[in-house]
């Protein structure tokens, strides 16, 4: 066990704790603060956040309104992370008090019994976006990626089984992922980062690889895409969005269905990012096209 990752979960867990004892407004407070210290002192990942903004939605801005934007990201992860810290204080029922939206969606295509991928983005607080259909009684999992540190990674998929979410992590067997769709659970996944040797479509007016797996898996399982986003409006309010889903052809030519619906997932996500830009995570080095 390497000493930088016990210091790195030591320091999680005492501000998990200290989160814990805050009311949700506070808390809220506490996880701005804490966006804006991480702001100030992380250099590479504020300025690969500007320049994001520099070369997308941001072309015309001032300098200043660059680094408005980016402080406001920054204290969105923060806020986020705080929630997510508080998952095992509020539970299932504080979920479902404090998102809202229209589940109708959900219980259609459970009751058509070939299960579905929530796509999102890393935009509000995606992990409370995943935990919604789990607190409303629907079978759900997250395919994941690995931390750095597998302390903190086995706190945060801790978390999120207390939520009643099952992981799936994204280096393994595919396996899992067939056998969830076909049992009708639902599988969340984020699809807004850069994918290499994924499919290259413009994503806010450059090109960018996406991920080719989730419209993969919905092609091979007849599982539809059900594109959601999360807006935080409130510490105690977040609204859930969703576009119609996403039906695959069984007729159609595999790789032009495999770009037909990430083009549409990913007009779906350039939407939102557009009208609420401090809510999306600008700090992933999104627009590299390399393959390989």
């Amino acid at each position: 066990m390497k000493l930088k990752h016990l210091i790195e979960f030591t320091a999680a867990r005492i501000i998990a704790s200290m989160a814990q004892l805050l009311s949700p407004q506070r808390a809220d407070s506490f996880g701005s603060a804490l966006g804006t210290f991480v702001y100030n002192v992380a250099g590479s990942r504020r300025q690969i956040s500007n320049d994001n903004i520099r070369s997308t939605i941001g072309k015309s801005w001032s300098e200043n309104e660059i680094e408005s934007l980016t402080k406001k990201v920054f204290q969105n992860i923060g806020r986020t992370l705080i929630e997510i810290a508080r998952f095992e204080k509020f539970g299932r029922d504080g979920v479902k008090k404090i998102v809202q939206g229209d589940a109708s969606l959900l219980k259609k295509i459970h009751d058509e019994g070939k299960g579905a991928i929530i796509l999102t983005a890393h935009y509000g607080n995606w992990e409370l976006l995943g935990t919604w259909p789990a607190a409303l009684g629907y079978p759900m999992h997250f395919l994941v990626g690995r931390q750095h540190n597998p302390l903190v990674d086995e706190q945060l998929n801790s978390y999120r089984r207390q939520m009643g979410v099952g992981i799936i992590p994204l280096d393994s067997s595919l396996r899992a992922t067939f056998k969830a769709l076909k049992s009708n659970h639902f599988m969340g996944i984020a699809a807004d980062q850069h994918a290499p040797a994924g499919i290259i479509i413009d994503f806010l007016g450059k090109p960018a690889l996406h991920p080719r797996g989730p419209a993969l898996f919905s092609i091979r399982t007849g599982a539809p895409i059900c594109p959601f986003m999360i807006r935080r409006e409130r510490f105690d309010r977040h609204i859930v969005f969703a576009n119609e889903p996403i039906y695959p052809n069984p007729d159609a030519n595999e790789e032009d269905e495999i770009y037909r619906i990430t083009a549409a997932t990913v007009s779906f996500f350039e939407d939102f990012i557009r009208k609420y830009p401090d809510q999306w995570m600008w700090t992933h080095r999104r627009w590299k096209l390399q393959t390989g």
